[in-house]
């Protein structure tokens, strides 16, 4: 991909003064209210009200007694009330300052200090947004057309019914979640950063763990692909059969989730062909903090565990908190000290210290990041076709509205190795499982 565009010219020091801003009034918020996005987890809505910022809003969502979710302003047009205090009744969600009552869409449907016959409370029209239920997690559409919202695209990760699915949220970030989307962009970091105190090969995995691949990223093939769902890396390494190739892709859904397989998302030295089904997507709440929500299939014949420490073989990002596996030094004063060993880990030190919202304008891009010039170029082009009128950057779907994402990583020969936007075989007949001569899964 060609990243010879003129970046010093004043178009493009405002894109990138502006892509990374998420409020109504942002050229890049715009875009970001032509998607749903997840706001919390289905069981966190139970009989009181839950406070939540999307996209630099402030909301309550709440559940009614008959199961339907509305999604409000955090604030009544009353007297200024938080209605994060309110009361949850049949008619919605009550003000507790005064009474005045609003249902899942805004609508105000009591004023118990009013008189009955007063026509103020079919002029009151209260901030609203739809919701959908869907996968265990509620989603807001914050777009123009809140009456009739497009549909819903489906992750395929959550339709998936053969392992067992674990979704976690409450990784809170304080930083621009272009940080982390960015990052996960750029494939070429990992043989970096993530190599600084590389994890080791368990012994049970050791002999279907093809040590020959060579990871010098000069001597690999590194590619990035616009596609039907946003954009995927994809980095080819040689091994020591010269019909043999290690391929490991990295996908970014508009505008906010991230998909990969294998047992540590492909990072040296996973070189097997397991391909654990993971991902996440951002709750994005303002310019500087964003929410992760992430997400792991794991089939029967799926290596449980992982090549680095954890508490348990389903914990994800940060559930051993911000500390590496590296020694800590007593002189070493930083704020996070012995941050090494644990990718997440790394990953946050990295991106938060580029700043909540990076001087991007003081960039100088290399060959390694054409993956981060196109997520701009696929930013940019939506930002201007937003201001024209035109939609974004769509999100293609199956017949039965699922979003498929090339996750494809493992051991390939040659000549089914096929590099371009289409999909490489996925994950589900059973295949990206480790399995002995007679092609019985090893791992149970």
């Amino acid at each position: 991909m060609d990243i010879s565009e003129n970046t010093r010219s004043a178009a493009h020091q405002d894109f990138l003064r502006e892509f990374p801003l998420t409020g109504p009034g942002t050229k890049a918020g715009k875009v970001l209210r032509h998607y749903w996005h997840p706001v919390c987890l289905s069981k966190d809505l139970v009989d009181i009200p839950y406070p939540v910022r999307m996209l630099g809003e402030d909301l309550v969502a709440f559940r009614t007694p008959d199961g339907k979710v509305g999604l409000v302003g955090a604030v009544c047009p009353h007297r200024c009330a938080a209605l994060e205090y309110g009361q949850i009744e049949g008619r919605g969600l009550k003000c507790s300052y005064h009474g005045w009552t609003y249902d899942a869409r805004g609508r105000c449907t009591d004023m118990p200090l009013e008189p009955e016959n007063s026509p103020l409370k079919n002029e009151v029209r209260h901030i609203w947004y739809p919701t959908i239920e869907w996968a265990g997690l509620v989603w807001c559409y914050m777009g123009e057309d809140k009456e009739s919202p497009p549909p819903l695209p489906k992750i395929d990760i959550l339709t998936r019914d053969d392992g067992e699915l674990i979704v976690d949220r409450g990784d809170f970030r304080n930083y621009s979640y272009q940080n982390f989307m960015e990052n996960f962009a750029d494939l070429g970091h990992v043989y970096v950063l993530h190599l600084i105190a590389p994890g080791e090969v368990p012994e049970d995995v050791k002999p279907h763990c093809d040590m020959t691949v060579d990871t010098e990223w000069r001597r690999a093939e590194h590619r990035v692909f616009e596609t039907h769902f946003g954009m995927k890396s994809v980095v080819v390494h040689n091994t020591a059969d010269p019909k043999r190739k290690f391929a490991n892709t990295w996908s970014l859904v508009m505008p906010y989730y991230f998909r990969f397989g294998g047992i540590t998302a492909g990072l040296p030295p996973d070189f097997t062909v397991d391909r654990r089904e993971s991902g996440g997507m951002l709750r994005i709440i303002d310019d500087t903090h964003f929410e992760i929500f992430r997400y792991t299939l794991i089939r029967p014949g799926n290596f449980r565990s992982t090549f680095f420490p954890r508490g348990n073989d389903t914990s994800r990002g940060l559930a051993e908190g911000v500390r590496g596996t590296v020694e800590k030094k007593p002189y070493d004063y930083r704020r996070y000290p012995a941050w090494e060993g644990r990718p997440p880990v790394e990953d946050l030190v990295i991106q938060e210290t580029q700043g909540a919202i990076p001087p991007r304008h003081l960039e100088t891009l290399g060959t390694s990041d054409i993956g981060v010039a196109l997520l701009r170029k696929i930013w940019r082009r939506s930002i201007d076709n937003v201001a024209q009128g035109k939609p974004p950057k769509q999100i293609e779907t199956d017949e039965n509205g699922v979003i498929r994402i090339d996750t494809f990583k493992g051991l390939v020969s040659t000549g089914e190795l096929k590099l371009g936007p289409a999909n490489m075989p996925d994950s589900r007949e059973g295949r990206g499982l480790i399995r002995d001569a007679q092609g019985k899964p090893v791992f149970k």
